[in-house]
């Protein structure tokens, strides 16, 4: 559900708002604006649209698998690829903050590239106390959320499905949500799709993966097989991801097909109950 949120919700709105919305004239108020194309390096775009994918992979492969008669490997394959793909992720981040630094930090010409001021860093000892912290608060609230969901799914007509892969990921993703859409209204398209693309490619490349190990560790059967309806929500999400990043240009236009497709994909989870997944 994040993953689908950040790329088709978020970027989606970060397109739409960040193509007819903007200044008539330096240091004039922002308005409503005819013919706005913002460009974007699309090689940063690139390279976490290519990770998403392998993630299809890692995704579309044990669930294939399993449909075909296999549920007895299904458990080893799926570690193993968590462990491949995390390896993958790692690679990325070498890829991302060492080798090609350079390349990937780049902005198109036109973008705002003057940096914001900042406050002083933060101690390390504060930053790694205020992360526990946050941590453990995040884990209590996790556990009553569940029990909550648990209740409302019982009491209301809405799906687990649809409170999961729908509502949760849009309240979770809100702050990065409003940073993405906020950054493309100054022209800064590339931020925004940092922001959106970049939360995807963490969480499928490397939360999800990370759960299967943590759950082997733990005892708990979990696999990479997320049935063919997920799955196939993802593959296509991903194949429209990469077609409007492509080109290295965005307009209102594909941010508008980009959230079309994310309705289309909550409507049909209002209707999708758990034994369909």
């Amino acid at each position: 559900g994040s993953v689908l949120s950040n790329m088709l919700l978020v970027l989606g709105m970060s397109f739409f708002f960040g193509g007819i919305v903007g200044r008539a004239s330096p240091g004039s108020r922002l308005t409503l604006v005819s013919e706005k194309e913002q460009k974007f390096i699309a090689e940063g775009a690139m390279c976490n649209v290519t990770m998403l994918l392998l993630s299809c992979v890692s995704f579309t492969l044990p669930t294939v698998f399993s449909n075909v008669g296999h549920e007895e490997h299904i458990l080893p394959l799926s570690r193993l690829g968590a462990i491949i793909v995390m390896v993958s992720y790692c690679a990325f981040l070498i890829f991302q903050l060492f080798t090609h630094k350079e390349m990937l930090s780049k902005t198109e010409e036109g973008e705002e590239t003057e940096e914001e001021k900042e406050d002083p860093p933060m101690q390390l000892w504060l930053a790694l106390a205020i992360l526990f912290l946050a941590t453990v608060c995040t884990s209590v609230n996790s556990e009553f959320l569940v029990n909550v969901v648990e209740e409302v799914v019982e009491d209301s007509p809405l799906s687990e499905a649809f409170i999961g892969v729908i509502l949760l990921p849009i309240v979770g993703n809100a702050c990065e949500h409003m940073a993405a859409v906020r950054f493309a209204i100054q022209d800064r398209p590339s931020l925004s799709i940092g922001i959106a693309v970049g939360s995807s490619t963490q969480i499928a490349l490397f939360v999800v993966p990370f759960s299967v190990l943590v759950a082997w560790s733990m005892g708990v059967d979990m696999t990479m097989d997320f049935g063919p309806l997920n799955t196939s929500v993802m593959v296509l999400s991903v194949i429209m991801l990469l077609s409007v990043v492509l080109d290295g240009r965005a307009n209102w236009l594909e941010g508008w097909m980009l959230m079309s497709a994310y309705v289309f994909i909550g409507v049909m989870f209002w209707f999708v109950r758990e034994s369909d997944l």
